[in-house]
């Protein structure tokens, strides 16, 4: 009788590879291996496959890993296949932890390149040290890419990206660099890299940005300063005081000179320049390397590999330390952090004047003793600009939360357009899904329509060598439309068949979805005053789009429901009426 076995293979490759150690070569060897182990005469295999194709065996949150741990925890697999230990883990301490849980779980573990067999204690050890050996290979690995990013930095070459604002970047020839001949004689090539150069229009910008921060020493202030005089950012938009900091601390506009040097060598950093540059200050810029982990978190400076540019510096060094210490010292002041936690519709509110979001933000004088303190939602638009892009008036922010809060009490009751319109969402959310899949798989079918006609008419001026090549693309589209085509009938057919059972249950369902509905909003409005402002805040986003308003008129967009005027008009009435009158 045949023993029943299931076998996982896991495959990693930290890049998209067909070459080598490839996953889909991994896989061969895995499947070669359970051909000659476990012959079909004598075992009934089933074999799940897990890859990962793009991911470092640094750590173990891979997506296929993941979800082989997890089903191997809720049904423990006989045998897992890898191609090599490193597969599973660099790590000591994650491989040593999957291993011992592989062996509570009974699970034997196969690695074909090192031919380790779990089954015995001398396999187990081997396998232990290997690992020890994988991990202090990804450590010189580390340690070697260290090394050539700082042979890089002294090139002080652009190594690709985004380029800074005030920065264009060119090409050119890097001729000292020495390679390996086949004789392994060194030979002195002409390789092309990349360098950073002056964007005048940018730079007379940037310049302006620093000019203007030693002048205001404020983010907000600046930030004005520039909305004010229609300076904007490359992609066309203002500048954000988020944006101005970036580039108030970036190394790349600073100047190598002495006083950069001094200041660097006192946060840890090295700069690293070549002999063609060394001492010669004042000419050009700095560039940073390393200063950010491979999850985008920001390294400690001590980490960073700073060299000398290729390229001019704008700011020079003591103005541009000045500002550090500016920006370390300075606190934005802008908005009160309890105002912000207060106002419930911080984030929905937006401007009916210009459409930016209104913020929070204190009122100079306060009640003694007042347990909430006052604030007026104000235009982000017409703070930032100093009143010169936007003059819409503000809000006062206790006397519109509450108004708002009470209509919304009175709103939702079964009479109300709002709520007849939420019993219409809950019934016809499932058509409207399928309708869009559907306009999505026409789209597709007659786009597609579309270039087998456009290959055709071209077939006349084609190369017969190439025909085949065009056959195989038109083959490729007609199969595509012909699944296409099938998933348009399953859901057409599929969807008059619901429409059908809906009309008949249409009734039961709009009682059901009504009364469900009407038992939420009822509970959360009895509770509302007792619960935290975060739980308030959530509950609010989901019963309303937007508010639009000023200090003259509120308009409240709820559920992206279709509202009648008369309705908007009432909240709009109500609210001013309020507001007018306690002010």
């Amino acid at each position: 009788m045949k023993k029943n076995v299931r076998i996982a293979i896991y495959s990693r490759k930290s890049k998209y590879s067909d070459k080598g150690d490839s996953c889909k070569n991994q896989i061969e060897l895995a499947m070669e291996y359970i051909k000659n182990h476990y012959p079909s005469n004598e075992y009934n295999v089933e074999v799940i496959l897990y890859e990962d194709e793009g991911f470092s065996g640094g750590n173990i949150e891979r997506p296929e890993f993941q979800k082989m741990l997890k089903e191997e925890n809720i049904n423990p697999f006989d045998v897992l296949i890898c191609y090599r230990l490193d597969r599973i883990s660099r790590n000591i301490a994650d491989f040593s932890n999957i291993m011992n849980e592989l062996t509570r779980l009974h699970t034997d573990f196969v690695s074909i390149k090192e031919q380790f067999d779990t089954r015995t204690p001398m396999g187990r050890a081997m396998m232990y040290i290997a690992s020890v050996f994988a991990q202090l290979e990804r450590e010189v690995i580390a340690e070697r890419i260290r090394d050539n990013m700082i042979e890089l930095a002294k090139t002080g070459r652009w190594l690709g990206g985004e380029t800074p604002t005030g920065f264009n970047s060119e090409r050119y020839d890097l001729i000292n660099i020495y390679e390996k001949n086949n004789d392994n004689t060194l030979e002195r090539k002409s390789k092309k890299a990349c360098k950073l150069v002056e964007n005048e229009k940018e730079r007379k910008v940037i310049e302006t940005i620093f000019k203007k921060y030693l002048e205001i020493k404020s983010l907000n202030g600046t930030e004005s300063y520039l909305i004010q005089h229609n300076i904007l950012s490359r992609k066309g938009v203002y500048f954000a005081t988020g944006r101005i900091r970036t580039i108030l601390t970036s190394l790349v506009y600073a100047t190598y000179d002495e006083d950069m040097e001094k200041y660097l060598k006192s946060k840890g950093i090295t700069i690293f320049v070549d002999d063609e540059r060394k001492g010669k200050y004042g000419r050009y810029g700095l560039i940073a390397y390393n200063k950010q982990d491979g999850h985008r978190n920001c390294n400690d400076m001590s980490e960073w590999i700073v060299a000398v540019g290729l390229h001019p510096g704008y700011i020079k060094g003591a103005d541009w330390i000045k500002i550090q210490q500016l920006i370390e010292k300075n606190t934005s002041r802008r908005y009160s952090a309890k105002s912000k936690n207060e106002a419930l519709f911080s984030g929905i509110v937006k401007c009916s004047q210009c459409g930016s979001y209104m913020r929070p933000k204190m009122t100079g004088n306060q009640p003694k003793g007042a347990e909430q303190k006052r604030f007026y939602y104000t235009c982000e638009l017409k703070e930032r600009s100093r009143g010169t892009k936007c003059q819409g008036a503000n809000i006062v922010g206790l006397t519109m939360d509450s108004l708002v809060i009470e209509k919304l009490r009175e709103v939702f009751v079964p009479s109300s357009e709002v709520y007849k319109e939420l019993k219409n969402i809950s019934i016809t959310k499932q058509n409207n899904d399928i309708k869009e899949e559907l306009q999505g798989l026409y789209k597709t079918l007659n786009k597609n329509k579309e270039e087998i006609k456009r290959i055709i008419e071209k077939l006349k001026y084609i190369d017969n060598d190439v025909v085949e090549f065009v056959n195989e693309e038109l083959r490729k589209k007609k199969k595509e439309n012909e699944e296409v085509q099938n998933k348009i009938d399953i859901l057409e057919n599929g969807n008059k068949d619901r429409e059908n059972k809906e009309q008949k249950n249409k009734k039961k369902l709009e009682s059901k979805g009504a009364k469900l509905i009407l038992d939420i909003v009822n509970n959360c409005f009895n509770l509302f005053e007792d619960l935290d402002i975060k739980t308030k805040k959530d509950i609010l986003k989901i019963l309303i789009q937007d508010i639009e308003g000023n200090g003259d008129k509120v308009i409240i967009n709820m559920l992206n429901t279709k509202i009648d005027e008369s309705s908007k008009k009432l909240f709009s009435d109500m609210v001013t009426e309020g507001i007018s009158k306690k002010n």
